[in-house]
């Protein structure tokens, strides 16, 4: 992973050098390299690249080839390239580019691109800069658009200085043609775009009726060009309307657990759709925990550096190469348990788990009885006596308990139990999250962005095993994260709203719109957040290979919303889960991290999810 820039600038304009490095140098603490391109007597490039060497021979960027091209990459490729263990894939797509003769040359190597990933490409001959993002908005690119004359046009993966910036849409390559005639009061923009994609904001596809569009109070006039062509895009829902009764069996009088046995032991066409779905998402996790620098070992490591006894505690026991973000929720325990397919079991795995400090409250004089299922008995019960006892003591905290006492217990897990007091909270929503959030702004941005920067961080207690109580500070360069479930098997409150309005034609609008616009939620912030600790973001569940899969697969077998809570959701997952030995976490409903990890309970509960947050303004 890297942070990347762009500052295109001119002559009467002040010194481009100047802007932030604070925050996207974080991102990239290996390694930090600037070139200055001269496009004309009047313009000028600054490209600077801040390198986290993860994958090969480590490669300073900007990298430069002997035409003068120059190439700026944040990414990984996971497939379609071939990368060697040993070679960078930073030097093997410059290759590509400098060997292509045409628009449409360059357009094939992202297209055949395989992974998450942001670029910026000076191609020297034509004067022309190009950049974009992965089609499904896996990697942060921000761009600010010159307001005046005075004003530089910037791109980067993070704000980089104090005007608007914009996430750039992943909607397909763009390019600008840098020529004589550049008029920084009228830039115009040609944009490649990926097959089936639509505009953000609109839902609207692109398409060459409507090849023009002018971004809001800018300068900037984009040209949709579909003459040339990117030939991959999302791959289209399967929009198979289930016949009148397509439920597999009612629930009757038996326990979640019980269905779901009962399910793979009857049904022979579910249970190999859950084991099709641990082959891809298996292969997808092998593709993200191999070929990573392999650290010293902890006694290495604690000479060399000649530290006390206490620290020796925090960063020399058991450090793990790879950190999984685990509430212990389905989602999560898969993941897990599928790495510990992929990683050697003499090799130790962080646990990231986070919570929030529970605030005091006066004792009521009732207390309503929870819900009795199974899910509330277990879990809700177990959460109001536990207040007393430990005030960190969270869901998330309770599920991720249990979820590790179903791994397997011959490997090393350091479940890294990361408590966040109201003090801590605000320091770090000031110094850091606010920025690195931006240009998200709302008050989920807010929870979910302070959440995930300090799981990230990675600074905890150790919560089992020898070392228990231990501070320790996860070492891990990649971070497995497990968003992209919800999205693709209907896993949020929404999808059981749309089907009781709509049945199986409104759950199948409503994920078919998700799907399409997931470039456009919460990828980019999610990985300005994890990237600020110089750790890389990986994503399973949005393998280009899983989404392909799962968006082949008819509705029902992903989900049967006729059935309760902690089941009907994403049921071919929780047989999925069951297979693998997560019994009860496979029945754990859907959770979001804002109320497991209760962050949502420190501030005000009053406020939407969706309005825009104060404590997010500079």
């Amino acid at each position: 992973m890297c942070g990347i820039c762009c500052i295109l600038g001119y002559s009467k304009q002040s010194d481009v050098k100047t802007y932030n490095e604070k925050y996207i140098y974080a991102r990239g603490p290996d390694a930090k390299k600037s070139r200055f391109i001269q496009v004309n007597d009047s313009a000028h490039l600054q490209l600077s690249g801040y390198v986290l060497h993860l994958r090969g021979r480590f490669t300073p960027q900007p990298l430069l080839d002997e035409n003068g091209n120059c190439l700026l990459w944040n990414g990984e490729v996971f497939d379609g390239l071939q990368v060697k263990e040993d070679e960078n894939d930073t030097e093997i797509i410059s290759d590509k580019l400098y060997h292509c003769k045409t628009q449409q040359d360059i357009l094939d190597v992202f297209d055949t691109i395989q992974g998450p990933w942001a670029f910026i490409y000076w191609q020297e001959c034509y004067k022309k800069l190009w950049f974009g993002r992965d089609k499904l908005g896996r990697r942060s690119l921000l761009w600010h658009i010159p307001q005046n004359d005075s004003d530089c046009f910037s791109i980067s993966s993070v704000q980089i200085h104090s005007h608007k910036f914009s996430e750039i849409p992943a909607v397909g390559i763009f390019c600008m043609e840098l020529n004589e005639k550049l008029d920084t009061e009228n830039l115009h923009v040609e944009l490649f775009p990926w097959k089936f994609c639509v505009w953000p904001q609109t839902q609207n596809p692109i398409d060459s009726e409507n090849n023009i569009m002018t971004l809001d109070q800018s300068n900037v006039h984009i040209h949709v060009n579909k003459l040339d062509e990117l030939k991959s895009g999302i791959p289209m829902l399967n929009k198979e309307i289930p016949v009148a009764d397509a439920s597999l069996f009612t629930l009757g009088k038996q326990t979640h657990e019980e269905y779901l046995n009962h399910l793979l032991s009857d049904n022979e066409f579910m249970k190999t759709a859950a084991n099709q779905l641990i082959e891809v998402l298996e292969e997808s996790v092998r593709r993200r925990v191999t070929n990573i620098p392999t650290r010293p070992s902890a006694e290495h490591q604690c000479q060399k550096l000649e530290i006390s006894e206490a620290a020796k505690n925090e960063y020399c026991v058991h450090q793990s190469n790879i950190a999984i973000l685990f509430s212990g929720g389905i989602d999560s325990a898969v993941i897990t348990a599928l790495a510990d397919r992929c990683i050697p079991e003499s090799e130790p795995i962080d646990l990231l788990n986070v919570a929030f400090e529970l605030q005091p409250k006066s004792q009521p004089n009732t207390v309503k009885k929870p819900n009795q299922t199974l899910y509330n008995i277990t879990l809700n019960s177990l959460f109001y006596r536990s207040i007393v006892k430990d005030k960190f003591n969270v869901p998330d905290r309770l599920t991720g308990h249990k979820a590790l006492s179903e791994l397997n217990p011959n490997r090393h897990w350091n479940f890294i139990e990361i408590n966040v007091t109201q003090k801590e909270l605000i320091q770090v929503r000031s110094e850091r999250v606010r920025h690195l959030v931006y240009p998200s702004c709302t008050v989920l941005d807010d929870s979910i962005g302070c959440a995930l920067w300090f799981a990230a961080k990675g600074h905890g207690i150790v919560g089992n095993g020898e070392n228990k109580g231990k501070s320790f500070k996860s070492k891990a360069k990649v971070i497995l994260c497990g968003m992209g479930a919800d999205e693709q098997l209907a896993g949020y409150s929404r999808h059981r709203s749309r089907y009781s309005e709509g049945g199986w034609k409104g759950l199948l609008e409503e994920m078919n719109m998700e799907i399409k616009r997931i470039s456009s939620r919460n990828l980019g912030r999610d990985d300005r957040i994890i990237g600020d600790h110089g750790k890389e973001a990986r994503f399973p569940f949005l393998d280009e290979h899983v989404v392909t899969h799962l968006s082949s697969l008819p509705i029902h077998m992903k989900a049967q919303l006729d059935l309760p809570r902690g089941l009907g959701e994403k049921l071919l997952l929780r047989l999925s889960a069951t297979q693998l030995g997560l019994t009860t976490t496979s029945c754990f409903p859907k959770r979001a991290i804002q109320f497991g990890s209760r962050i949502a309970k420190m501030e005000n509960s009053k406020e939407k999810a969706s309005e825009k947050c104060d404590r997010l303004a500079f």
